[in-house]
């Protein structure tokens, strides 16, 4: 298995680190719970139960499905909801090559431990991991503004 920053976390990190993320979901959505998320079809919390939801905080696992269905259905960017990075954030020295490569890092971390814990099929993992570097390479964007001191 890879040996990711993710993966390196202590839980309490893990678990601060998913809790972050999906409280940035909850703010984009405009609701206090997840749970009360509706989608255009009426699907509460994007057809995940309440379970599963728990079970993202207390693992702690990544929802990677509810996370991109997110930014995509309210256009937000993935560097807000993952990285809390938005086009007002001045950044100086950023590699966007070396921000993607860390996010499908933990992308895989997460969907690896998925699988270890029978969530999803082993298999599969592989082929979920090239999508969603693919579609993050052209929606992960970072906009930096330059350095002042330059």
């Amino acid at each position: 298995m890879a040996d990711t920053y993710f993966k390196n976390l202590d839980d309490d990190s893990k678990k601060k680190y998913v809790s972050q993320v999906l409280e940035r979901c909850k703010q984009v959505w405009g609701v206090d719970e997840l749970h009360e998320i509706e989608d255009e079809n009426g699907r509460r919390a994007l057809g995940h139960n309440a379970s599963t939801m728990k079970m993202w905080l207390s693992r702690p696992s990544m929802p990677w499905d509810f996370i991109l269905t997110t930014a995509i259905k309210k256009n937000v960017s993935l560097d807000y909801l993952l990285l809390n990075i938005n086009e007002n954030s001045s950044l100086e020295d950023v590699r966007p090559e070396e921000l993607l490569e860390t996010v499908n890092k933990v992308v895989a971390s997460s969907l690896e431990e998925s699988a270890d814990y029978g969530i999803i099929d082993p298999t599969f993992v592989p082929t979920i991991i090239k999508k969603i570097k693919t579609s993050l390479e052209g929606a992960l964007t970072i906009k930096a503004k330059p350095s002042k001191s330059a």
